[in-house]
């Protein structure tokens, strides 16, 4: 119910939402001259508070406070003009009781983002030495109404980051909304990082235009957590993955029997939903396997093969991105997971 109203309430995040390609993250935000905006390289980096600007003074004067920022966060009010409509539905919003909750549990938890923008500079720092053409994001942070399918959306020059979806894992709307476990404990401060850089390195990766096989699915997974490995180079590899710490040991000692489980099977080049939905899609656990294994650890042996990849090869970050060829990777990784 919140997602929905929130993207009711915030038509030009639908375009953003249009323009990433279906949460694809392939394709390019613009502005209206059709060229890209970035922060400037110049200046330390900045978290725009868009919460603050529409939940902060309340209702009184809204029309007139959103027209004077409108410029600076048109990804959420739009390049046109403000209209009643528009002002009408904001007030809605923020006078619902659950949102100014949700504000005031963001507030609480997120009074300043200065640790942040240290993070993010040094993560966003090291995407633009290694990736050439890589720039900083104009980066934003607001109340989403708890947008669980997309907590950080990101497209070529612009992020954003819902902050009520880090609330930490027993945040009580996460439970009043029905939230498994298995997602919302992922729903922490050393979360965010990490899942921005995922997004930015997703959008990395070119689009494979042949059938798309489990392997494939593995290969790009782990493409972008090895893409997190670089520039979140401070996170746990827990938070890489969105994996607690029994579910990560799980997976050390289980590596050998999940990939002979997947060759004796012979899953690796199938391309039905099947295979697909038992190694790569979310969940409580992994099907055929114990209740202590998480969900996707195809991701996870994809990792796997992507550090064995890299660690055996002299290939830049970047080539390792635009390498579509899932098979040569997999063979030139000489991956050979030991005995658990």
């Amino acid at each position: 119910m919140f997602s929905r109203f929130a993207r009711l309430i915030f038509p030009a995040l639908l375009l953003f939402a249009a323009c990433t390609g279906e949460n694809t993250g392939r394709k390019t935000v613009s502005d209206d001259s059709g060229s890209l905006q970035f922060q400037n390289a110049d200046q330390e980096f900045s978290i725009k508070r868009y919460e603050q600007v529409l939940f902060g003074p309340g209702e009184a004067d809204l029309e007139k406070r959103l027209r004077a920022v409108a410029s600076d966060y048109a990804v959420f009010l739009g390049t046109g003009d403000i209209g009643n409509e528009e002002v009408d539905q904001l007030k809605l919003f923020i006078s619902d009781p659950q949102n100014k909750a949700s504000y005031e549990s963001v507030m609480k938890q997120y009074p300043d983002l200065g640790w942040l923008e240290k993070e993010l500079e040094e993560a966003f720092g090291i995407y633009e030495k290694e990736i050439p053409g890589g720039r900083k994001p104009l980066t934003y942070s607001y109340v989403s109404g708890y947008d669980f399918h997309l907590p950080v959306k990101y497209a070529d020059s612009v992020l954003i980051i819902a902050l009520d979806m880090y609330l930490g894992q027993d945040h009580e709307m996460y439970k009043k909304l029905g939230i498994p476990l298995y997602l919302s404990r992922r729903y922490t401060r050393d979360h965010i990082v990490p899942d921005v850089m995922k997004e930015v390195g997703m959008l990395l990766i070119p689009e494979k235009s042949s059938a798309y096989t489990l392997l494939d699915a593995m290969i790009e997974q782990g493409k972008t957590l090895y893409f997190a490995d670089v520039t979140a180079k401070n996170s746990e590899d827990r938070f890489k993955i969105g994996f607690n710490a029994a579910q990560l040991d799980w997976c050390v000692k289980n590596e050998r029997n999940l990939w002979q489980f997947i060759i004796e099977n012979e899953l690796l080049y199938k391309t039905d939903s099947k295979a697909m939905s038992m190694f790569m899609v979310d969940g409580p656990f992994t099907s055929s396997f114990s209740q202590e294994s998480p969900a996707r650890t195809g991701a996870w042996l994809g990792w796997q093969i992507v550090k064995a990849y890299m660690k055996k090869n002299n290939v830049s970050l970047k080539q390792l991105l635009d390498n579509v060829d899932s098979q040569e990777i997999l063979e030139k990784s000489g991956y050979k997971p030991g005995k658990g």
